[in-house]
C-alpha cells in the first residue's frame, strides 16, 4: 500500500473513530433527554388528572376551567387508571403489575414515579384528598419522541457515513500534494545509474525537511561517487601492480625453459621469481589489510605501548634516523594499540623519510604540546608537490616526482588507516626539493 493511502486510511480511521465516539454521546444524549422530558409530561397529566377529578369542589369555576382545558391539551391519547387506596387488595394487584417494590416505596412518600411498562411509558402520583387517599398512573407510548430518535440516527448515520467519505479523499488529496516532492525525488533517483553518478537533485527552496532530506541524499550521492572513482581506480591499480611481478615471474620462467642452462643461471632465475613472489604476498597482505573494518583491527590484541622505548627501537633499524624525546622519564608517553599494526604504521613512514632523502638524516622527535603527544618525523629530501599533499593517501598513488623510486603507493594509506584507528591524527608539511614533516598527533 502506498504511502498516500496509508496516511489518508490513517486519519480517517482517527476521524471515524472521534466521529464514533461524539455521535454516540449526542444519540444517548438525545434519548435521554426525550424520555426525560416525556417523563415529565406524563407526570405532569398525572398531577392534572387528580385534579380534574378531585378539585373541583375546592377550587373556582375559572380555576377549574383551566385545569380541564390543560388536561385535555396534555397527551390526549393517554390511558389513565385511578385507584382509591380504602380498597388495598385491587390496588396491590394493580401497583404490583406496574411497580417494583422500590417504585411502590417510593409512591407512598409521595414522591412521582416513572415506569416503563411493555411498550408503553407511565407515571404514578399518590395523591392524598380530603374525599380519600387516591393513586393515579397514566400510560401511553412515547410515539413522537420515537419518531424523534428514529430521525436524529438517521441523519447521524448519513453524516458518519458522509463525513468518512469526505475525510478518506481530502486525506488522499492533501497526502498526495504531500508526497509529491517524495515522489519527485524518487523519479529523479531511479535516473541514477552507475555511469552517471554526477546527478543532483534540485532543493525546492523550501528550507524544510524535505529539502535537508535532499540535502542529505545529495551528499550520500557525492561520497558514492567518490568512493565509486577511489574503488575503480584502486582496482585499476592494484590490477597493474600485481600484473608486473606476475608478468615478470612468468617472464623469467619463459626465458629460464627456452634452453638447458647452468646451475647458477638457475639459481639466479629462482632468485629473481622468488624477489618477485615477495613483492606479490607484501602487495596482497597489504590489500587484505586494507579490506578489514576498523572494529576488526581494534579486537586485535590491544595492549599499552611505550612510544618512546618504541621509537628507540624503530630508529636503531638506520643509523640516519636520529630520535630525540622532551618527555620526563617519569611521564613517558602511552598508547593503547597493537604493538604489530602500531610498528607497521611508523615503520612505513620512517621507511619513506630515509628512502626520499638521499643520505640525509632523518630527525625523529617526540614532545608534549597542549595536553597531546605529537610525533614529528622530518627529513631533508625531495618534498611533495603541494598539489599532491592531499592524494598521496590514496591506494596506490605516487607523486610525480618519485618515479625513479620503487614502492606501489600504499604504506601511508596503510598508516594513516591504523593511525584513525587508534585516535591519532596525521598531517603532512613538505616544500618541494627542501623538506617533509610528518606530524602524528595522539591524544
Amino acid at each position: 500500500m502506498k504511502i498516500g493511502s496509508k496516511i489518508a486510511l490513517f486519519y480517517t480511521g482517527i476521524t471515524i473513530c472521534m466521529l464514533t465516539c461524539i455521535m454516540v454521546v449526542f444519540y444517548f444524549f438525545i434519548y435521554n433527554y426525550i424520555n426525560r422530558l416525556y417523563d415529565s409530561y406524563l407526570a405532569d397529566k398525572a398531577y392534572l388528572t387528580a385534579q380534574k377529578h378531585w378539585e373541583k369542589d375546592e377550587v373556582d369555576e375559572s380555576s377549574y376551567e383551566i385545569i380541564r382545558q390543560e388536561y385535555e391539551g396534555l397527551l390526549p391519547q393517554a390511558k389513565e387508571i385511578l385507584l382509591n387506596t380504602d380498597s388495598m387488595e385491587t390496588v396491590k394487584d394493580t401497583l404490583d403489575k406496574y411497580l417494583n417494590k422500590e417504585q411502590q416505596k417510593r409512591l407512598f412518600m409521595e414522591e412521582p414515579v416513572s415506569f416503563r411498562y411493555k411498550k408503553e411509558v407511565g407515571a404514578a402520583l399518590y395523591y392524598p384528598d380530603n374525599e380519600g387517599n387516591f393513586i393515579v398512573l397514566i400510560l401511553a407510548r412515547n410515539n413522537y419522541g420515537t419518531e424523534i430518535q428514529n430521525h436524529v440516527l438517521i441523519l447521524i448515520l448519513l453524516l458518519f457515513i458522509f463525513s468518512s467519505i469526505s475525510v478518506y479523499f481530502i486525506g488522499r488529496f492533501y497526502a498526495n500534494r504531500m508526497l509529491a516532492p517524495v515522489k519527485r525525488i524518487l523519479k529523479e533517483l531511479r535516473r541514477i545509474r552507475g555511469n552517471n553518478l554526477n546527478i543532483r537533485i534540485k532543493t525546492a527552496g523550501n528550507h524544510d525537511e524535505l529539502d535537508d532530506l535532499i540535502t542529505s541524499i545529495n551528499g550520500m550521492l557525492d561520497r558514492i561517487d567518490a568512493a565509486f572513482k577511489s574503488e575503480k581506480s584502486f582496482v585499476s591499480s592494484a590490477s597493474h601492480e600485481l600484473n608486473n611481478p606476475l608478468t615478470a615471474i612468468q617472464g623469467e620462467c619463459e626465458i629460464s625453459l627456452l634452453k638447458e642452462r647452468s646451475p647458477q643461471e638457475y639459481i639466479k632465475a629462482l632468485n629473481r621469481i622468488s624477489d618477485e613472489s615477495k613483492r606479490i604476498s607484501l602487495l596482497i597482505k597489504s590489500l587484505l589489510f586494507l579490506s578489514h573494518q576498523d572494529e576488526e583491527l581494534l579486537k586485535n590484541n590491544m595492549e599499552d605501548v611505550d612510544l618512546a622505548e618504541l621509537l628507540i627501537i624503530l630508529c636503531a633499524e638506520n643509523e640516519r634516523m636520529q630520535f630525540s624525546n622532551t618527555f620526563q622519564k617519569e611521564n613517558l608517553p602511552v598508547v593503547r594499540a597493537n604493538l604489530h599494526l602500531l610498528k607497521i604504521a611508523i615503520r612505513n613512514i620512517l621507511n619513506n623519510a630515509c628512502k626520499y632523502s638521499g643520505k640525509l638524516p632523518v630527525a625523529v622527535r617526540l614532545y608534549p604540546k597542549e595536553g597531546n603527544t605529537i610525533l614529528e618525523i622530518e627529513d631533508k629530501g625531495i618534498g611533495i608537490p603541494e598539489d599532491e599533499i592531499q592524494l598521496i593517501f590514496q591506494a596506490f598513488y605516487r607523486a610525480t616526482n618519485t618515479r625513479e623510486y620503487s614502492g606501489h603507493g600504499i604504506g601511508l594509506g596503510l598508516s594513516l588507516k591504523i593511525l584513525s584507528i587508534y585516535g591519532a591524527r596525521m598531517e603532512i608539511l613538505s616544500k618541494l626539493n627542501t623538506y617533509t614533516r610528518v606530524l602524528i598527533t595522539f591524544k
